[in-house]
Formats: C-alpha cells, structure tokens, sequence
C-alpha cells in the first residue's frame, strides 16, 4: 500500500510544482486540502482513488497568454475555472445528467483536445529549456539534456517483456480453466469477454510494476476465480524461489549479503532490466532538490533568497476570493473551465469508475452487478458529487482544482495499491509536508533548476499525447468492430474510419495550438464531427428513432 501510494506522483509532483513556482496556486494550502480529499476518498471508498490536478485547467494555465502578454489564466482564473468546473460536476451528478453530456460531446473531440494540450505543455517545457545558457552554471541545457537522456531510459519498456509474456501465458491457461470449470452466469456472462480482456490486460501491466514476490498475489487478487490454476502453474511461470530466496540462512544474514542488497536498492535506477517500472517524476524531483540544497546552501545575503528556511509559518487554509473580479470568472469559464469539462465528465467520472469495476471484482455492489452496472464498485454519480464538492468547497480556500482520474488509479494499482489505505498514507504525507514545510516552499521552488522543471513538465505533456492517441486508436477500434457487426461479414474500411476520427482530433488539437483558446478547438472539433464526422448522422438516426417511438 506504501508504494502504491506513489503511484500518482509522476503527475501530480510536475503540475503542483509549476503551478506554484508560477504563483498559480499557493503551495501550502494546495498540498494540505488534497492531502485531506485524499484521505477522505480512500477511507470513504476504501478503493485508491486518486486526486490529482485538472490537467486542461493546469496546461492552460502555464502556456495561455493574451494578446498584450500577460498569462490569461491567472490565480483567480484558476480558482474561478475550479469552482465552475466543480459546479457544473456537481449539477451532472445530482441530475443524473452526466451520460447526456458524454453522448454529446464525442470522445474524438476528447482525444483532440488531449492532444492539442498535451503538446502545448510539452512546448512549454521546451521553450523554457531553450531560454538557458549552455553552461556557466547548473542549471544549463546541458542538464537539461542529461536528465532528457536519463528519461528515456527510465521510460522504456526494457526488462519486461519476459514477464509480460509469462503472466500473459498465465493468464490465457488460467481463464482456459475458469471458462471450462466455471461458466459464467447471471449478470457475470454479460460482462465475461470484457472483464476477461481487462484483467488479463491489467496483470500484464502487474507484471511490469510489481515484484516476483508479488506477482501470484496480483493474479489471484484480480482474478479470485483463477486462483487455483494459477497456483497449479506456479512452478511453470512464477518461479519466485530460484530468483528470489537466498541459498541459505547464513547467507541471508551476512554482512556482504546485507551490503549486496543495500546496493541493490540503492543502484535501482540504473537497472537496465527492472522489475518494477522507474518512478521518473520522482527521480527527476529528488534532483532537482539536490542541485535546489546545493543553491541554498551556498547562496550569500544579497541571493534574493527568503533565508534560513523555516518550518510552520505558512497558513493552509487562505482566502482565494479576495482578487477575483468578473473577468477572472469569464476566462476562467472560456479557457479553463469549458475545455476541463469533457475531460473531467469521461476521464474522472466514466472511465474512472468502469476501470474501478474491473480492477477491483470483489468489491462490487452485488444489486448493481445485477443491473449489469460497469459502475459497482463506485457509481457514476458518487464520483460527480466528490468531484463537484471538492473544488466548490476547497478552492476558495486555497485548493488547486483537483479531480479524479484513471490514469491516477491505474499507476496506484500498478505499483500494489489495493484499499483505500494508501491514498490515506499520501493524504497524511501531504498534510503534514504542508504544516511543517510550508513556510519556505516558495522558496525551495525558486531554487528548483529551470532545466528539471521543464522536463517534467515536457514529460507530462507527453504523456497526455500518448494518453490521447490511444484512446483514439481505441474509439476506432470499437467503430470497427460495430461496422462489423452491422455489415455481418462484409469487412469494414478500418482506413477510412481511422481518417475520419483522427481529422475531429486533429483538427481540434491543430486549432489549440495554433490559435492558444482550447475552448476554440473544444467548438471546432465538435462542429467538424457533426459536418465530417458522424455526429449529423447519429443526430438523425436519434430523431428517427425518437419518431417511432412515439407511433
């Protein structure tokens, strides 16, 4: 539960460290209320629910500016473009409304509007890095570069694709097993072929992240039903005493045993084959931090730094109301506000909650899996209201708008969160680094090297490109397969259908990063698929079926 807890800290330590090093949010209050939303969402769910920042709001935030170059979203903004994004969350959850603003807004606009971001921040985190000198001091291109190097080596995939292959090997046997002796009944046949493909896609993922230690655990736990034959192919697949158990006692207790493996761990970010995937956010923090000690430590009086570093000092909860004026509500509405929606409504609320169902079997409400629910574990509607409540009674005090996510669950999965005990872990971490370090954050942020920083923020964008190309490959591959299933055995034009979801999310991602108005993009994209796409097209077989319905 302890590792799992940092599962969600590649995303959130870069955008929480930017925001505040650029005066967006204040860092002490930011950290201390999502230390409490954390907290109350894992005790409430007992799930590991995420919290992290609104990814569009926060893009926006570091990369929009207006005409006369001051940034559009600013502190108010922010805390304006929470507040109506939380409102409006909270509305489609009481109202059960949510599925008509999924149905509207098309999940190609979706992709588009990730990618246009995702690349801005990334374009952002480059154009700082382009602004430093080569050398003459640390904080230089040439770190710059080194910790880009240092990134691509931690993110590839190196090492484990052999433990891909097993646990895939394992799976195929063990769900060969469970469909022979156990045949799925009830609610469970309606939902067997999908939750087949996700927990087999999920213990893939386990095996990337999790030690040979746990890896039968993980099996059994996501697929309880599989138990047996995979402990019958242990020896086969999971061969955890030949890699794992010392030889003998008195080599477990020697000092150079002991040594080994303190170096082991110690040396575990330059493992080219590693079991368990490299925590980049956090690495490239810890350095930032070594080379931000480094500057303290040897800055004079006439630094410009608010030294000695103090503990306590900072409050946590402040009023962020005070500057907010009409403008700050219409940016906050135009440029954080409306682009955040759609990503909040399908990222923190649907996709959360079905990939929630499926991670966490045991933990469905029996009365909903009945109603074949892929929201029984943590309903649609639970999640809109703790969306919409944190951000309508945080922010003004101080919060960064936050939300929920599936990327967040899934890396806490990942890395062997399973209760809501972890996010309670990170929930007090994050409280407690508040109180008593909140008082000099500002000042260890403006002693954070400019070359880390953009990294980490570059990465991030990145991420979110990647995030918005697969689910585009995704939304075609369902369009397929639903041609298929319409046309009987005609083949469907996968090219054409490719062609025409991938124009709707380029062009909203080209119209993002050109014009730098999200809200433009979010409104190009859904009008090219309601001219190109198919959006007209659905809108009429609505009305049609409508129609009949009524004679």
């Amino acid at each position: 539960e302890l590792s799992g807890s940092l599962g969600d800290l590649g995303t959130f330590i870069p955008l929480t460290v930017a925001l505040a090093r650029e005066r967006k949010i204040a860092l002490a209050p930011a950290l201390f209320w999502a230390g409490v939303s954390n907290i109350i969402t894992g005790y409430a769910w007992d799930v590991p629910m995420c919290v992290q920042p609104m990814k569009s709001i926060s893009a926006v935030a570091l990369t929009d500016t207006n005409g006369s170059g001051n940034v559009g979203l600013d502190a108010q903004s922010v805390t304006t473009a929470g507040i109506l994004t939380g409102g409006a969350v909270l509305i489609l959850g009481v109202t059960n409304l949510i599925e008509i603003v999924n149905w509207i807004v098309p999940l190609t606009v979706v992709c588009g509007l990730q990618i246009g971001v995702g690349i801005r921040l990334a374009s952002k985190g480059m154009t700082d890095i382009q602004t430093l000198p080569w050398g003459g001091g640390y904080d230089c291109i040439g770190l710059a570069v080194v910790c880009a190097l240092l990134s691509m080596f931690w993110l590839r995939d190196s090492g484990n694709q052999k433990v891909k292959t097993k646990l895939e090997e394992a799976n195929n046997v063990s769900e060969r097993h469970t469909t022979s002796d156990a045949p799925p009944t009830g609610a469970n046949s309606a939902a067997s072929s999908d939750d087949h493909t996700f927990e087999e896609n999920d213990n893939v993922e386990m095996g990337k992240v999790l030690s040979n230690s746990h890896q039968l655990e993980t099996a059994t736990s996501i697929n309880p039903r599989s138990s047996v034959a995979t402990t019958a192919h242990t020896n086969e697949t999971f061969d955890f005493t030949a890699t794992s158990a010392p030889s003998s006692p008195r080599q477990q207790n020697s000092l150079s045993h002991c040594l080994q493996q303190l170096g082991t761990r110690a040396c575990c970010c330059l493992n080219p084959f590693p079991k368990t995937p490299h925590p980049v956010g956090i690495y490239l923090f810890l350095i930032g931090c070594i080379f931000a000690a480094v500057t303290l430590a040897t800055a004079g009086p006439d630094s410009g730094y608010d030294l000695p570093l103090y503990f306590f000092g900072a409050p946590v909860a402040i009023n962020a109301m005070k500057d907010v004026t009409s403008m700050s509500w219409w940016n906050g509405f135009l440029q954080g506000a409306l682009p955040q929606l759609p990503l909040t409504t399908l990222n923190s609320v649907i996709s959360v909650c079905c990939l929630a169902h499926t991670l966490y079997p045991d933990k469905r409400d029996p009365a909903l899996e009945e109603k074949h629910r892929t929201d029984a574990v943590i309903t649609r509607r639970e999640v809109s209201i703790s969306v919409g409540l944190m951000n309508l009674i945080l922010v003004p005090l101080g919060s960064m708008p936050n939300c929920h996510g599936a990327g967040g669950l899934a890396g806490q999965h990942r890395f062997g969160a399973r209760t809501g005990t972890s996010v309670v872990i990170l929930g007090l971490g994050k409280v407690l680094l508040a109180i008593f370090l909140g008082g000099s954050a500002l000042t260890l942020l403006d002693a954070f090297p400019i070359a880390v920083l953009s990294i980490m923020i570059a990465i991030a964008g990145l991420e979110l490109v990647s995030t918005g190309v697969k689910v585009l490959f995704e939304c075609v591959q369902k369009e397929k397969e639903k041609t298929l299933k319409q046309q009987g055995n005609e083949s469907a034009n996968g090219k054409a259908i490719l062609q025409k979801n991938a124009t709707v999310a380029m062009v909203t991602a080209a119209v993002i990063i050109a014009l730098k108005k999200t809200h433009y993009g979010a409104l190009s994209g859904w009008v090219v698929h309601m001219i190109y796409g198919d959006g007209f097209r659905n809108f009429v077989a609505w009305i049609k079926k409508k129609k009949a319905a009524r004679r």
